[in-house]
């Protein structure tokens, strides 16, 4: 990719954020649904593209399909992960699972905490991609979450664990792009995901019931908090980053069980966040001493995505994958996008799809083997899958393909300009709103790094200061703009039922992240100009 492109100036960053501008008012603004809004992004950027930004027809197909390389990727993940717990339901065993932890964790808040922020960490340091949104929303419906709250909270309360997620993606990404050992930006970003930790659980607590249950939790989530952002630097510190959202999730769930049943949180019956009724299940549950049978689908997938990573394994699979190859681009302007092979490839032994859809098969058959599987199970699974993706499918591949129409033509970039050469000495204040916007257009952390790491470790070596803290907080900007990636909130609205209701989740997530990362950009300006952190 070469930086040439486009002049920086007013009229090209009003001109390239005007299809992200579209996306956020027709969502948030019109209510529009994620396909209609997605559809109308990617015409506004491809009009812009060709009039404004030296794109031809050309170009514009390419950088398209590889928007729908993309989205196939993403879309393997959201359609595998929503049949995995259609078929779970179809057998009742959503209701077990959620009745257990409901037994176990009583109150609504140390529900949130437990489930909502530690235990979906977790679940994204095994699988990401979306698997815990997929995977966490659910269960806190069933604990009595009304959907959009139980999709805000996972959606907030995930995003501590994204760049340490996915056995170590993201993480090791920006470590690559910035050249910088990974033993010196491992645990400086670990020690600084400290702050954003904490604050993701007083957030979670907020969504959950107001200033009463953030007061109520306060100590909890500190010392919870303090648990999991120890556990995480001790890990990245030690060298083994691509498990430390896993440990600090576990060490998480834990801490926030013990403290629960020791009555740190108090309890307070009625609080916000939750549903007065439970739905009544329309099949016959699993036994109710089942929790591990009914869990077994989700220990399978935890249990692969670990065996995937063991290096004969991964070595085995090396060559195993699915991807396109795509040609050179440039815009008359000059900017250019090189070659990429095998763009966005499917790995069998390692992409989140194959490991969900075997950990399918092995229950089909562990279920009919012990009499568990109920007739009819299976179609209905399917066809229910079908009718929740159908409307996500669509404005996921409208979305990413406008994101990457953006990215091939220097829009992307341009706006990344924009704020790092626009904000001089408080750059490191904005500094993670640029891994935020990259997140946002790509629904990854990972992309995000690719696309802004090099910038930011530009910009920060033209101010003169310390670029490990800045291409840390690119990536942590990255991470907690998960939260509000269209990309990951169609996964968590799909799951719950809110598909065409996307804005109504994102309105509750957008201000936390904000915050969080507004708090966190200052923390950076501190250590940088104050303190002198490399």
């Amino acid at each position: 990719m070469t930086s040439t492109g486009p002049d920086l100036n007013v009229t090209n960053v009003i001109l390239s954020f005007l299809p992200i501008g579209a996306l956020l008012v027709t969502i948030l603004g019109f209510k529009w649904g994620a396909p209609r809004a997605g559809a109308l992004s990617w015409l506004i950027v491809v009009t812009v593209a060709l009039i404004f930004f030296g794109a031809d027809a050309k170009l514009v197909g390419i950088a398209s399909a590889k928007g729908l390389s993309l989205t196939l990727f993403v879309l393997l993940i959201i359609w595998t992960s929503v049949l995995l717990y259609n078929v779970i339901d179809q057998h009742g065993g959503i209701e077990v699972i959620g009745n257990t932890m409901t037994r176990l964790v009583r109150d609504p808040l140390a529900q949130a905490l437990i489930v909502g922020w530690a235990f979906s960490g977790f679940m994204q340091g095994v699988a990401g991609f979306g698997v815990p949104v997929a995977v966490v929303a659910p269960l806190l419906v069933l604990m009595r979450f009304s959907p959009a709250k139980a999709a805000a909270i996972v959606l907030v309360g995930h995003a501590w664990a994204v760049t340490f997620g996915s056995l170590g993606s993201s993480y090791y990404t920006i470590q690559l792009v910035t050249e910088i050992d990974g033993a010196i930006i491992g645990p400086h970003m670990a020690a600084l995901f400290a702050f954003p930790i904490v604050l993701t659980g007083f957030a979670v607590a907020h969504l959950q019931g107001g200033m009463v249950a953030v007061r109520r939790g306060a100590i909890a989530i500190l010392i919870v908090g303090t648990c999991m952002a120890s556990a995480l630097w001790i890990v990245a510190f030690f060298g083994a980053p691509q498990i430390a959202s896993i440990v600090s999730g576990l060490v998480g769930c834990g801490a926030g069980w013990i403290l629960s049943n020791y009555g740190i949180m108090g309890r307070r019956e009625g609080d916000k966040g939750a549903n007065l009724e439970k739905p009544s299940p329309d099949v016959e549950s699993l036994p109710s001493t089942s929790f591990h049978v009914a869990f077994l689908p989700y220990y399978l997938v935890v249990c692969f995505s670990i065996l995937s990573q063991i290096p004969v394994i991964k070595e085995f699979g090396t060559d195993m994958f699915w991807g396109l190859d795509y040609p050179t681009t440039q815009t008359e302007l000059g900017y250019k996008i090189d070659a990429q092979d095998d763009y966005a490839r499917i790995r069998l032994m390692r992409h989140p799809a194959p490991l969900i859809l075997l950990s399918l098969v092995v229950t089909y058959v562990f279920f009919r083997v012990r009499g568990y599987w109920r007739p009819g199970a299976g179609i209905t699974a399917l066809k229910n899958t079908y009718s929740q993706c159908v409307p996500t499918s669509v404005g996921v591949g409208m979305m990413v393909m406008m994101a990457l129409v953006m990215t091939d033509t220097g829009m992307t970039v341009l706006l990344g300009k924009a704020i790092a050469n626009g904000t001089g000495v408080v750059f490191p204040v904005f500094s993670p709103y640029i891994g935020v916007l990259g997140t946002f257009m790509t629904g990854s952390n990972t992309n995000s790094n690719v696309m802004f790491g090099a910038l930011q470790l530009e910009t920060a070596s033209a101010l003169g200061i310390g670029t490990v803290t800045v291409a840390s907080i690119q990536s942590i900007g990255g991470s907690l703009g998960s939260a509000i990636a269209p990309a990951k909130v169609l996964v968590g609205t799909a799951i719950v039922g809110l598909s065409g209701r996307e804005g109504e989740v994102m309105k509750q997530t957008i201000p936390y992240c904000l915050i969080i990362v507004l708090l966190t950009g200052l923390l950076a300006w501190v250590m940088l100009y104050l303190f002198g952190t490399i």
